[in-house]
């Protein structure tokens, strides 16, 4: 048990919302806040719509894709989720009875899950790392707000070809280069920007064909601003 609880410190330790918080004090943090570790194969369910909505997820490796899906089944990736970031932090602690979206693993994955009222209680030991937990959660969602944000002036374009540009320039712009890698595949991007797969695949095979866009699988190359 605290060889589990020291790994799962020294893992913890990358993610933001741990930031200015030891190792030593982590493994207390833990023990404080009940943390609890979930390991998931790909495609298995973290949370799914309408259960309760009482966790915070802290991804410590893999991927999650948060996703709502429509009376015919048809799905819409909300946003990815990397190691390091937290996942259900906004509806858990919004008051929110229960979840309105889905959270699944892209593949395999490593999540700590800490209930929300644990999270929100008065530590009974005064410890400054818990509070410093809140204020790094705080920031967290701020961050998240913002990119929430740019999805939406995303999805404002009519077109997907206005989609597709504006998408793959933001991504540009976040890492400061033409030519990136990007966290989907063709169907999970058609789910991200809510169109069709087959226009989307359609659109990138013309912005080739004029020498605007290049691409293999999920790397793409910008060679003008459209």
């Amino acid at each position: 048990m605290e060889r589990e609880s020291t790994y799962l410190a020294v893992q913890a330790k990358k993610c933001p919302v741990f930031d200015g918080i030891g190792i030593a004090s982590l493994s207390a943090l833990f023990a404080c806040l009940g943390v609890k570790r979930r390991r998931l194969d790909k495609g298995d369910a973290l949370m799914r719509t309408g259960e309760r909505a009482d966790r915070i997820g802290i991804l410590l490796s893999g991927s999650l894709s948060v996703s709502a899906y429509d009376l015919d089944g048809r799905r819409t990736i909300i946003k990815r989720i990397g190691p390091g970031e937290i996942v259900a932090a906004a509806q858990s602690l919004s008051g929110a009875n229960t979840m309105s979206v889905d959270v699944e693993a892209d593949g395999d994955s490593d999540v700590l899950l800490v209930k929300t009222a644990r999270f929100l209680s008065p530590c009974e030991n005064a410890c400054a790392f818990h509070s410093r937990l809140v204020r790094n959660i705080m920031r967290t969602l701020a961050v998240k707000t913002l990119e929430l944000n740019r999805k939406i002036e995303i999805l404002s374009h009519r077109s997907t070809q206005n989609r597709l540009m504006a998408y793959l320039r933001s991504i540009a712009q976040q890492k400061g280069t033409v030519e990136f890698d990007i966290p989907f595949d063709r169907q999970q991007l058609a789910d991200y920007l809510c169109v069709e797969r087959s226009a989307l695949s359609a659109e990138i095979s013309r912005l080739s064909k004029l020498g605007l866009v290049s691409s293999r699988k999920n790397h793409f190359a910008l060679h003008c601003v459209v």
